[in-house]
């Protein structure tokens, strides 16, 4: 596993080392997968990592495992809605 931003600055170096157009639906892949992992994981993202130390600072109740599954909806809603986006609209 690895953090969405230094993996995105990768994925945009060899994007732009291969002469891919900034137009290109790669780039798109490539955005809207850095945030697939914040949306579906409490250690995805700096703002999900708040949300948690603040759900624990009131004493509520969420789990890794509830957390997961609380976002999975919302995780395959992302990638339903980024693949029509790319397969639809950028073709």
């Amino acid at each position: 596993m690895t953090d969405n931003i230094p993996l995105s600055a990768m994925l945009a170096k060899i994007l732009q080392a291969r002469g891919i157009a900034s137009t290109d639906p790669l780039w798109w892949t490539v955005v809207f997968g850095a945030n697939l992992g914040g949306n579906l994981t409490p250690i995805g993202s700096a703002s999900t990592l708040v949300a948690v130390t603040i759900i624990h600072k009131n004493n509520l109740s969420m789990s890794f495992a509830r957390f997961v599954k609380t976002a999975l909806p919302f995780a395959a809603m992302h990638i339903t809605l980024a693949t029509v986006y790319v397969l639809v609209f950028l073709r």
